[in-house]
């Protein structure tokens, strides 16, 4: 009998600059679903591979918000506006009104300005060599320094908010439409669920848009355990991951780590909170949003009245 959840998310967060390799290796190991493995040793192994194979998605989890003074040497930042995941903006600071440079941006987008424009700047400043794409090279711009990790008294470009969600795999295939976010799933490919560390069976998720008990549910509850039937009997054969996941559903579960900047959540919400968007996807971004309101009811207030106030 396959195993039935429920739709779930929850905010990782992140607080301090040191933890933000203890955080990516969270968001990294969550999807391939070897999150027993982590310990206080790991983190540092874990991002070096990743690094090393050349799939850097996992590292974009992890922003820093920086600051500078206005001036024209500060001022080439905004002409670095290809570097995917990177923001710079002209604010007031709310601590003494002062107008300032604010940049925030992920690790690999910080890696990529070294790589594409010989900037080093906010790699040396987090000053975590693991990170480095050259060693001793020359600073870019004056008197660069770190505001803080995801969270920022600054406008809602400069804050970020990374979550774990328990959904269907039809839900995650809505929401990774959005292109302004970073994105870690849980591998269907590399992940055997007829192996004992998955309990020898298959999960769903419970469809919020069938009615339990009726006779519908029951059809599709007979389907599920067809299909966990047979992705049993297909690894007995003696399948891989990438034959048998040829065989899952959109009801299949799967871990969803996310990381957006409250602009783009702001977007993401107006849409898949709506009434059009589907139920699985709208009850997903549902918990975000009331979580996102909680940290932050100055930015989300309007759509917080308007999709659950009511």
């Amino acid at each position: 009998m396959v195993r039935i959840v429920q739709i779930a998310s929850e905010i990782y967060p992140l607080n301090k600059l040191d933890e933000i390799c203890t955080h990516i290796e969270h968001c990294g190991r969550t999807c391939y679903k070897s999150e027993n493995l982590i310990t206080q040793e790991t983190a540092i192994p874990f991002i070096s591979g990743i690094l090393k194979s050349g799939h850097e998605s996992v590292i974009e989890h992890a922003n820093v918000i920086f600051s500078m003074p206005i001036n024209a040497k500060n001022r080439k930042v905004f002409e670095m506006r290809d570097v995917r995941g990177l923001y710079s903006s002209l604010e007031k600071d709310p601590l003494n009104g002062n107008e300032l440079i604010v940049v925030s941006g992920n690790m690999r987008s910080f890696r990529d300005a070294a790589r594409l424009y010989n900037v080093h700047d906010f790699l040396y400043i987090i000053g975590n060599p693991l990170f480095y794409i050259k060693e001793n090279e020359g600073l870019s711009f004056d008197d660069l320094k770190i505001e803080s990790v995801q969270q920022s008294r600054f406008s809602e470009l400069h804050n970020y908010l990374t979550t774990h969600s328990t959904c269907d795999v039809g839900a995650y295939k809505d929401i990774t439409r959005h292109r302004l976010a970073s994105f870690s799933i849980e591998s269907t490919r590399y992940c055997n669920y007829s192996k004992g560390k998955f309990g020898a069976e298959l999960t769903m998720i419970d469809p919020c848009n069938i009615e339990k008990n009726s006779p519908m549910y029951d059809e599709w509850l007979n389907a599920m355990n067809c299909i966990e039937k047979s992705y049993m009997k297909m690894a007995e054969l003696g399948a891989k991951g990438d034959q048998l996941r040829m065989l899952l559903p959109h009801s299949t579960k799967a871990d969803m780590i996310m990381t957006a900047n409250v602009a783009e959540w702001k977007h993401i919400f107006s849409l898949r909170c709506h009434s059009a968007a589907h139920p699985s996807v709208r009850k997903v971004m549902k918990i975000i949003l009331g979580e996102c309101y909680k940290i932050w009811p100055q930015f989300f207030n309007e759509q917080y009245e308007e999709f659950l106030a009511a």
